[in-house]
């Protein structure tokens, strides 16, 4: 009888491993199918099918055109939105265009940003050096800031000796900072003098 009594145990136990895997499995599903819903709430599916086709159509523009990939990506996907609003036509009777705007916005608008914050930087970058010449702060700072600038044009005229006239336009630009640096060390001689 004992043997009978184990056996039966056992089977039991096995049912009982085989109820609690179960469990598991759907708890592990429950999650999945929780992270799988959060993450398009987030980010729609249509999102990624846009962009899937559109890492499709960029690969033939960029063999086409390898310089510019920012504005080919904006082309496919421009293209793309252009299709998808023609074929939801076909089949629907009422086009949502917010939904195919907004759609291909989570896609072009941080590429563009970083491009439009890289240029806001640089005009920036370019205000901050333009007034740290035209107002520099001490005397050291504007004799080196003019013995850079000077520096800076003397190398690039001589590495431009031989084709001056292609780079003019650079020689003209490392000029007019020199002369901005020298206009700075005028008003900084003026200020002093007073």
């Amino acid at each position: 009888m004992t043997a009978v009594f184990q056996f039966i145990e056992k089977i039991q136990k096995e049912i009982q491993d085989i109820q609690t895997t179960i469990l598991e499995m759907q708890k592990s599903w429950q999650n999945f199918k929780e992270f799988w819903d959060s993450f398009f709430n987030i980010l729609p599916w249509e999102v990624l099918l846009l962009l899937l086709f559109s890492v499709i159509l960029l690969s033939l523009f960029n063999s086409l055109s390898p310089q510019t990939p920012k504005a080919n990506l904006t082309v496919a996907i421009v293209i793309l939105s252009a299709l998808w609003i023609y074929f939801w036509s076909l089949f629907a009777k009422e086009v949502s265009y917010s939904k195919v705007i907004q759609t291909a916005l989570y896609i072009l608008v941080p590429l563009h940003s970083l491009g439009l914050v890289q240029l806001l930087l640089h005009f920036a970058k370019k205000y901050y050096w333009k007034k740290r010449r035209t107002n520099p702060k001490d005397w050291e700072s504007a004799l080196f800031q003019l013995g850079h600038d000077y520096h800076t044009f003397a190398s690039l005229a001589h590495q431009s000796f031989q084709n001056a006239a292609e780079n003019r336009d650079v020689l003209k630009g490392e000029l007019a900072k020199m002369e901005q640096s020298l206009s700075g060390l005028k008003r900084l001689l003026e200020g002093n003098g007073k």
